[in-house]
């Protein structure tokens, strides 16, 4: 059993596909000195199901199989005057292209030559940049809570941020996410592995379902569309011949986990998670059925390290401002030291943190013939989470999600066809207590704030998808095209914010700018999206293959149910207002053409070289961009920035406390101001240029080693500009009767260039190790490059000032994992009895990461968007921070000063945006397990994972506001945390 473990977590180094959810062969066929073999008939059998496909090799003696599922086969070759060859143990995975060379030995076809199969180590097939995750990679390594999307960080170039995933220094809402073939992104609105808010733990699809994850980026195969970043794909897990299943039960509480330094004790937290699965056949070699169950509770408390108001402060507010009481009394007084005279200081304590899901999933396959199978599955969720907050302003989620997959294979001897239909339902309730309280929200440069907001959102996505596969000669041909619609619906209210430049300003209750939303009723915003695609494979010769690919996408004009969708058109969202059907221009010459070459050098597939280039298209998001024009009507805006200006022109309107209510009028009659958000109608279709350059060689001992530059550059990316800003000394706003407004167009793009080099080793011994490191640099002009909701430019006349290394930016990332079974039973010369099970079956495993500081940008709130401060050019970094916990001097940063009149920074201030580097952080994380053989096909695993074993300050969370009492200071670090689970297998 624990050799079949092993063979398939050694095949993860393989060659990959992208979101494809079968597998093909590129083979050939030769006689013992080497000439080609025609007319070979090629069988492949399906170990798991009993399922086979057929081909026969050409004058060439080339043969292509496709179609097959992922799992272990057994092929025959079989031709006249030759022995007959069979090769077992032949794994593939989803969208894997392996190419297989096969010599005929002369003699009677009823004599047979058995051959037991070995993995490429290389990728000798095209320039694809392709990994993947096995399930027993995925059951073996240390995961939390069973999060399998911290596994993709493994990989070169792949940083998952909070559930969305950035490849290759690419927006992080680019890339897509599918299961079995289809999308099942939890948000409605933009792709992510998790739900919006990244509140569930259960991402995408239970880790009990999942058979493998293939992650594909770099120069993909034009079939791969509809991102411009990457693919990440889950096959699920199915039925075969042999019924089989797994209970299994995961547990954390504090008892066990080390103290972490900023807490004077350990928070509390019960977390338990717990499930199954079964399945097998309901006819053999025809009908198969799997299912999985798999729930959590959390019942905890989750730790806090941030700025409250000091008590003399709230006294002297409240006096000041009777109306304040209510949002104050939201804040914990400080429990560390402060100055008498100081407005606030910091608080450190824990909330209550609650959290539980229902996860089912259950899939069904039908062997119609060995020509043509059917599968379907359907998934299941209902996540809720209750997340604390400093003040007494919990958010709570309340999730559904309903996600159904049909596909059909059919496949002949010279092409196949797959047929992919999906489905995606989900939907989120978010609700704060301060807004469910009709409390106003209070920011600023206070050192702290409150907000509040309720949010639902839901949609449905389904998708059509057709793919044909054929050969002709050294042509490996696939073509298709995909039909997608996107659905996305909301009702969107918030509190108000009242923004104040500073503490004398709030308590004197003189705001220099209002935030009203006043929200929006339920809406739908529908859109289609087109893609077709064709790609050849063409083997010039045993050696050199060519990847050629074309694709064409046309993005649709998305539209609102009740045509409430209003844009303003050029200059700069100062136009009239555009037809709610044409929100924007579409594009309709959206070609993606796609070069890769695969050079095999010394025709033995130990040296390989790779290059190639392309380009890769991305719809716009239904987030950042057709849901923020939606309104109730013309005449009723869904927000408006209210300027100083206007405060002194409605001060009893726009004092605290602001109510949606009663500014409606003054929002809605002849005085009102348009605001809201605009569009530039032709900001076009986002993407991306991709190259790249590798060398990999096989090494001994089943080493492979890749090392390579890869380049990227996101064009039209999302730039995010506040228009019509007050005037930095008067205050007044420069274009009478507009609000200060966002403006969304396509002005930002993205550089990313990197080294990025892997040491991979196959199992063997008892031993598996993948090595990962990268040199990169990233930049772009907003904090992440996205096609979200980046940062606006501090200047909207100098974005240029702007340019600098995106969010989670890393100069040098190391990161390696390793899967080792002790040998103790065959050191002690124990094979069997009593000592076999007490010294056999130990393994251990791990994660070790060591990486430099991300960057970090030094604010200074104010009533215009992302205002920074001065830089003095004194030392900034501390070299005692790890003693003090100061990381930065506040001294080299010195504030803007404010208009008298305005209550605005004068001018842009001079420090860059991610300027500063925060530091770095080493951890690793063990596993430690112990496997009972009960019988041949059963085991029991006992398990215990250490995260951050060895209790590694790494310490973060820098507070950046220099209005903060503790500016500069770090506020977090990791300590060590332990997880014991149980595992049954049958």
């Amino acid at each position: 059993m624990r050799s079949n473990f092993f063979l398939t977590l050694a095949l993860a180094a393989a060659p990959l596909g992208a979101q494809e959810i079968t597998a093909s062969i590129y083979g050939s066929v030769v006689d013992g000195s080497g000439a080609a073999v025609a007319g070979a008939k090629v069988l492949a059998s399906s170990a798991l199901t009993g399922a086979s496909q057929e081909a026969i090799s050409d004058t060439a003696g080339e043969f292509t199989l496709r179609g097959l599922q992922s799992g272990e086969y057994t092929l025959t070759i079989e031709a006249a005057g030759f022995r007959q060859l069979r090769q077992t143990g032949v794994a593939l995975s989803a969208g894997q292209r392996a190419r297989l060379d096969f010599r005929l030995e002369v003699g009677q076809l009823t004599q047979t030559v058995e051959v037991t199969a070995t993995a490429p180590l290389l990728n000798s097939v095209n320039a694809e940049q392709r990994s993947n995750l096995s399930a027993a990679q995925v059951n073996q390594l240390p995961v939390s809570r069973r999060d399998w999307t911290s596994l993709l960080e493994l990989e070169n170039g792949v940083d998952n941020r909070g559930g969305r995933v950035s490849m290759n220094g690419l927006p992080a809402s680019s890339f897509r996410l599918t299961v079995d073939g289809t999308d099942s992104t939890m948000d409605t609105e933009a792709p992510s592995l998790a739900a919006p808010d990244n509140y569930n733990l259960i991402r995408g699809v239970s880790m009990e379902a999942i058979e493998e994850v293939n992650l594909a980026r770099g120069i993909a195969s034009a079939e791969v569309g509809q991102t411009m970043s990457g693919n990440v794909n889950i096959n699920t897990k199915r039925g075969t011949n042999e019924f089989h299943g797994s209970l299994f039960a995961v547990n954390q509480t504090e008892n066990l986990n080390a103290r972490n330094q900023f807490q004077s004790n350990k928070p509390g937290v019960v977390y338990n998670q717990f499930g199954g699965s079964f399945g097998g056949p309901i006819v053999r070699n025809k009908l198969f059925a799997f299912g999985v169950y798999e729930g959590y509770r959390l019942r905890g408390f989750q730790a806090f390290n941030g700025n409250v108001p000091t008590p003399e402060f709230k006294r002297a507010a409240i006096a000041a401002v009777p109306a304040y009481k209510q949002a104050l009394d939201l804040f914990p007084d400080p429990n560390t030291p402060y100055a008498p005279t100081a407005n606030n200081a910091t608080y450190i304590g824990a909330g209550s943190d609650k959290a539980n899901d229902n996860h089912a999933v259950i899939r069904g396959d039908y062997h119609v013939t060995d020509r043509l199978i059917l599968t379907a599955r359907y998934t299941r969720g209902r996540p809720f989470r209750e997340t604390p907050r400093i003040m007494n302003n919990p958010r709570n989620f309340v999730g559904q999600n309903e996600i159904g997959t049909f596909n059909a294979i059919y496949a002949r001897s010279s092409w196949t066809a797959e047929t992919r239909f999906g489905v995606n339902q989900s939907g989120t309730n978010r609700s704060d207590y301060l807004h469910a309280n009709g409390i106003p929200g209070i920011t600023g440069s206070l050192g702290w704030s409150v907000s509040g907001e309720t949010l639902r959102r839901d949609g449905i996505t389904w998708s059509i998808e057709e793919l044909i596969g054929m050969t002709r000669g050294r042509h490996s041909i696939k073509f298709g095209g995909i039909l997608s619609r996107p659905d996305a619906g909301r009702e969107n209210v918030e509190s108000p914010e009242v923004t104040y430049a500073n503490a004398a300003d709030f308590l004197a209750n003189n705001p220099n700018a209002v935030r009203v939303t006043f929200g929006v009723r339920e809406f739908k915003v529908r859109t289609e999206n087109f893609g077709f695609f064709i790609q050849d494979d063409f083997r010039v010769n045993r050696r050199l293959t060519l990847s050629l690919g074309l694709r064409w996408d046309y993005f649709a004009v998305p539209n609102e149910r009740d045509n409430r969708l209003f844009n303003r058109d050029e200059p700069f969202g100062f136009g009239p207002f555009l037809p709610g059907d044409q929100a924007w221009k579409a594009t309709r010459n959206d070609f993606s053409p796609r070069v890769g070459i695969a050079w095999n050098v010394d025709g033995e597939g130990r040296t390989v070289i790779r290059t190639g280039a392309g380009i890769f298209q991305n719809p716009r998001n239904l987030f950042g961009g057709p849901v923020d024009i939606v309104q109730n009507s013309l005449n009723e805006p869904f927000r408006v920035e209210y300027a100083r200006a206007d405060v002194l022109r409605y001060p009893d309107l726009l004092r605290y406390p602001v109510y949606n209510d009663k500014v409606l009028p003054i929002a809605t009659g002849p005085q009102a101001l348009i605001g809201g958000t605009a569009i530039n109608p032709n900001w076009g279709t986002p993407m991306s240029y991709q190259w790249l350059f590798t060398i990999q060689r096989q090494l001994p001992f089943d080493i492979a080693l890749e090392t390579g530059y890869n380049g990227t550059r996101g064009i039209g990316l999302m730039m995010v500009r506040f228009m019509n800003p007050p005037d930095r000394v008067t205050g007044i706003r420069p274009v009478n009767g507009y609000a200060q407004f966002r403006y969304r167009d396509a002005a930002e793009n993205s550089n990313y260039h990197a080294w990025q080099t892997s040491v991979r080793k196959r199992f063997g011994s008892g031993f598996l190790l993948g090595i990962n490191y990268t040199w990169s640099k990233s930049l772009s002009y907003s904090n992440q490059a996205d096609l979200l909701l980046p940062n606006a430019p501090q200047d909207i006349d100098n974005i240029r000032a702007d340019y600098g290394p995106v969010d989670g930016d890393q100069k040098h990332r190391f990161i390696g994992n390793f899967v080792y079974e002790l040998p103790f039973a065959q050191w002690a010369n124990w094979k069997s009895g009593v000592g076999r099970h007490i010294l056999g079956g130990w393994q251990l495993s791990g994660v070790f990461r060591a990486n430099t500081g991300s960057p970090v940008t030094i604010v200074q709130p104010t009533g215009l968007n992302s205002s920074r401060p001065d830089y003095n050019g004194a030392p900034a970094e501390l070299s005692n921070y790890r003693d003090t916990l100061q990381y930065l001097d506040r001294a080299a940063f010195p504030a803007v000063p404010l208009g008298a009149v305005s209550r605005l920074p004068l001018r842009p201030g001079t420090i860059g945006r991610n300027a500063i580097r925060g530091p770095g952080a080493v951890s690793t994380n063990l596993t430690v397990a112990k496997t009972f053989i009960i019988r041949e096909r059963s085991q029991f695993q006992f398990r215990a994972d250490f995260f951050n074993a060895f209790n590694q300050t790494n310490l973060g969370g820098l507070v950046a506001r220099i209005d903060a009492a503790n500016f500069g200071r770090l506020t977090s670090a990791g300590s060590r945390q332990v997880q014991l689970s149980a595992r049954f297998t049958f």
